[in-house]
């Protein structure tokens, strides 16, 4: 998979972090790179990677998935295209 950009979610909660990456990996061909749990688990933020176009549906899926889990809980929903290399470094992904 070619790594164009990464999208990065936080949320409240870390059954509704689980709810929101479901709907993100399903709208999309994005892959996960990683997921931390915070707090015992009342912050979470997860990252995925792919393509432009693919990432920027996994967002708009997250975003959409307030309705599911509550507008408050979704705390950041971004789209990163084209990171720096020391950032694909920082989040321990293999260039490819």
């Amino acid at each position: 998979m070619k790594i164009n950009a990464i999208g990065v979610v936080e949320v409240n909660f870390y059954t509704n972090a689980v709810t929101v990456l479901d709907e993100m990996m399903k709208a999309s061909d994005v892959e996960l790179v990683s997921c931390h749990k915070k707090l015992g688990g009342r912050m979470v933020h997860s990252i995925v990677a792919g393509e432009t176009s693919s990432v920027n549906a996994a967002i708009e899926a997250a975003n959409a998935a307030k309705s599911i889990v509550g507008e408050d809980n979704v705390k950041v929903a971004v789209t990163i295209s084209n990171p720096h290399p020391e950032i694909i470094k920082l989040l321990n992904m293999i260039g490819e």
